[in-house]
């Protein structure tokens, strides 16, 4: 059967590992190995939940770009402006191969009457909620990766068997986000929260209330970057997902828990933490970050970074803004990086434990999109009680799964903090506090705020005038094995929606302001 073509390589190494070596048990002889008997759509779905972390931090001692292009990470070792230069190509191809295909399986496979009662799937849960749940996360997928890339197949991706089409076209990201708008929409309609997902569910653990949020709040962020090019439908789809109701504890967020398989450890357990013996200790708190914290008198600077960490203990009290310092992004040189990086601070263990939590999509960031909906007159709500309840779910968040820190009446008080009445300056709050809530999380999310704000602002340092750049990157390229398998249509979609060039400065559809 056609569904059995499309198992995943990974989920199939896992089906078929064994357990046991009892040369003396030939039960299982005459059993298929290729046509598993349970458990097939629970693989299925871990498999692909592992790689949303790839959205955080995309890897640890190589270019976590998400991090560096952001302003949270700097590196304390390299000439930083090399990964401007090399980490510009961006593949898709095992994103569609494996985790997109995976997905798309579990739905034909709760969809298909030959195969929809058999235990190999039902074992997950209800058919509904299984196929409910595959189309969000396929939908978070797909949004990521349209908003790194702009134009991606998706229309015709996943033809080749039905339709003979081995060389899908690309889908302008316009007419993707109005699909996959239309796609939740359905899928949120389809959530029976009277059942639950098996433990194979490793991001809600079963639970459809959350992915029920999960998938309203997925739908507010792509709603919200449609501001500055159609805000008419932006604010229609963002009402429509709002009234459906989105995250709003700090339970509800999209994390990602690292597990004790050395596989799956914490990316910054590998660069940084002293007591792994091939650490390497590189990549350190960003200047941008630090000083932004220091001027605000932010307490969660005390829960993000410490004095004592991989970098050596750095003389001061652990409670002095002053005494934390971090490394800007962009020296000429590896020494001037060296040199710079002198007393920097390091960031807080607890995201360099090997089984560490991270925030894939926040609650406080879904709080603090609302707020800016509210802001902009989209919601019926009040934006400074949005801002504030996004405030504290950041420090929620950093007590349940960092350090707790303490003072939040007091900073949302703070005149800088405080928001304000003037409409444009109480957006760009907003945003910055999305920046402040988002260390370590929401990575993708963060870039685009950026893109969408310019905030935070991201300073050139001399080596750009070396390696002749002006400004971070605005999207990534598509990758050369990308471009040779699909070299017609990759053209046309370069041609059509990106202004004929494939560069770090094209634009995606939503953003259309300059960051200069």
């Amino acid at each position: 059967m056609k569904y059995i073509k499309s198992l995943a390589v990974a989920a199939l190494a896992l089906t078929t590992s064994m357990s046991s070596c009892d040369m003396g048990d030939f039960g299982d002889i005459n059993v298929d190995p290729n046509l598993p008997s349970e458990g097939y759509t629970t693989m299925l779905f871990t498999y692909t939940a592992r790689t949303t972390r790839s959205f955080i931090m995309n890897s640890s001692t190589y270019d976590p770009w998400t991090q560096l292009w952001t302003g949270y990470l700097a590196e304390s070792k390299n000439n930083q402006y090399g990964g401007l230069l090399t980490t510009v190509n961006y593949s898709t191809s095992n994103w569609y191969r494996y985790n997109i295909k995976n997905l798309n399986s579990i739905i034909e496979m709760n969809q298909n009457e030959e195969t929809k009662s058999n235990i190999a799937v039902t074992k997950f849960g209800s058919n509904q909620n299984q196929i409910a749940t595959a189309i969000t996360l396929r939908a978070f997928l797909y949004m990521s990766l349209t908003d790194i890339l702009g134009p991606i197949p998706y229309s015709e991706a996943f033809k080749g068997e039905s339709e003979e089409i081995w060389a899908p076209k690309f889908d302008s990201q316009e007419s993707i986000y109005a699909a996959l708008d239309k796609e939740l929409q359905e899928a949120f309609g389809m959530f029976d929260t009277t059942g639950s997902l098996s433990s194979a569910d490793i991001l809600y653990n079963g639970d459809i209330s959350k992915w029920k949020k999960f998938n309203a709040s997925l739908r507010m962020m792509m709603a919200i970057k449609m501001k500055d090019v159609d805000p008419t439908n932006g604010a229609a789809r963002f009402a429509k997902a709002y009234a459906d109701g989105g995250m709003t504890a700090v339970e509800d967020g999209f994390h990602y828990t690292f597990d004790s398989n050395s596989d799956y450890y914490s990316w910054m357990y590998y660069t940084g933490n002293k007591d792994y013996s091939a650490a390497d200790l590189n990549f350190v708190p960003n200047q941008v970050i630090v000083e932004a914290l220091k001027e605000h008198k932010d307490p969660r600077m005390f829960s993000y970074f410490t004095l004592d960490g991989y970098k050596g203990k750095v003389e001061g009290d652990p409670k002095d803004f002053n005494a934390y310092k971090g490394v800007g992004f962009g020296h000429d040189s590896e020494p001037a990086v060296i040199d710079a990086s002198k007393g920097c601070c390091s960031v807080a263990y607890s995201y360099c434990e090997p089984q560490a939590t991270y925030g894939i999509i926040t609650t406080a960031r879904t709080l603090l999109v609302e707020a800016e909906a509210a802001q902009l007159g989209w919601i019926n709500a009040d934006p400074k009680a949005l801002y504030e309840a996004g405030i504290r779910a950041s420090f929620d968040f950093q007590a349940k799964y960092h350090t707790a820190v303490s003072g939040v009446d007091e900073y949302i008080a703070s005149e800088k903090v405080a928001l304000s009445s003037d409409k444009e300056t109480a957006l760009q709050q907003i945003v910055m506090q999305r920046f402040w809530a988002g260390f370590m999380t929401d990575g993708i999310e963060s870039w685009s705020d950026w893109r969408r704000y310019n905030i935070p602002v991201l300073p050139m340092l001399p080596a750009h005038e070396i390696n002749m750049i002006d400004v971070y990157p605005y999207r990534m390229q598509y990758a050369d094995a990308d471009k040779e398998s699909n070299e017609d249509n990759v053209n046309e979609a370069i041609s059509t929606w990106l202004g004929g060039k494939d560069d770090r400065w094209s634009r995606v559809w939503w953003d259309v302001k300059d960051n200069i």
